[in-house]
């Protein structure tokens, strides 16, 4: 049997002197093939049409990691601006996230992953946990790529709960923002005991999932070998409940 063929989202990469460049963490790709799948670095996709087109031709798509969205995406001001990410960038996961649940594909969304879908979809973000949250838990990995890691509680009977086989976990953190609306045919499947949403998934689709944490940094973690074992066999058209 073929492996199922995953698109994973990439990075942009800007530069003047070269030319931008799509930029990609090579852990991404080795936790999609290790979990039995093809992974392939998507284009951006420059309209929805590009987006349905590219979404057609694979199997499951993964939203990775990156800057923030455009708070004017969700009817708000930028209060860090120098976070915001490529917009071009940004408008093709949004796309991307459109077009997966379209065509009803599997979708796993790591960091930036749910927060684009939850936006997609309507919802709003908080734009800087540490002040609108007070007296949240560390979330943002400081110094540079040392997480503070910490447990998160999952709803029992969610997607997440059925694929992670447990329902408190220990996971990583890299992020700054995080979900504070959920959107319409979403649910919030995961927080952690600050009461910061950990992930959403919605209920009119077979896999379609965030997670606020990075699995492809936790590569020999018994959650992500699950997880992402869960969305393969989703992209193979395996059942998930």
């Amino acid at each position: 049997m073929a492996k199922p063929m995953i698109g994973i989202a990439p990075h942009l990469r800007r530069s003047e002197r070269r030319g931008d460049a799509y930029f990609l963490y090579a852990s991404y790709v080795a936790m999609i093939a290790r979990a039995g799948a093809l992974p392939v670095i998507l284009p951006l996709a420059a309209t929805l049409e590009e987006a349905r087109d590219t979404v057609g031709r694979i199997d499951g798509i993964a939203l990775t990691g990156g800057g923030d969205i455009d708070p004017a995406r969700y009817g708000q001001a930028a209060r860090r601006p120098d976070l915001v990410g490529p917009s071009e960038r940004n408008e093709s996961d949004l796309r991307y996230a459109r077009a997966a649940h379209e065509r009803g594909i599997p979708a796993l969304g790591v960091c930036l992953g749910p927060q684009i879908m939850n936006v997609e979809f309507g919802g709003t973000l908080l734009q800087h946990i540490e002040e609108d949250l007070p007296g949240a838990l560390p979330h943002e990995d400081e110094p540079e790529d040392t997480s503070p890691d910490h447990e998160i509680e999952i709803e029992p009977g969610t997607l997440l709960a059925r694929a992670a086989g447990a329902t408190n976990v220990r996971v990583n953190s890299f992020h700054h923002q995080s979900i504070d609306r959920v959107a319409a045919g979403f649910r919030a499947s995961a927080k952690s005991r600050d009461g910061v949403i950990e992930a959403i998934e919605r209920t009119d689709h077979p896999f379609y999932l965030g997670v606020q944490w990075h699995p492809e940094r936790m590569p020999d973690s018994a959650l992500t070998r699950r997880l992402v074992g869960a969305f393969v066999d989703a992209a193979r058209g395996a059942p998930t409940s």
